[in-house]
């Protein structure tokens, strides 16, 4: 794990995670930081490092958060897109939220 992250992959994941919430009531942690690390792919951060810190804003900001792993292979599904959210070809039942 780094902790040399720039001001502005740390200000995008804040900024995300603000939106999800807005949007959505609750924090897709897999999805948003998908999302992130796609709008930051020149930075090179492991997704599992942009998880993190989506957890630890989520967790600053006191939302509410899921662990969707599903969820981030249709990243349409993040706030920040107004198009219909892509269907799971698994058709798995609604994931269950920790709060």
């Amino acid at each position: 794990m780094r902790y040399d992250y720039s001001t502005r992959l740390r200000d995008d994941v804040t900024s995300a995670v603000l939106v999800a919430f807005e949007k959505n009531g609750i924090i897709n942690i897999t999805a948003v930081a998908e999302r992130v690390r796609v709008r930051n792919l020149a930075e090179n951060v492991a997704l599992e490092d942009i998880e993190h810190l989506v957890l630890q804003a989520a967790q600053l900001v006191g939302v509410a958060v899921e662990f969707d792993c599903v969820a981030g292979l249709f990243v349409d599904r993040v706030a920040g897109e107004d198009s219909e959210p892509a269907s799971s070809p698994l058709d798995l039942p609604r994931p269950t939220s920790i709060q």
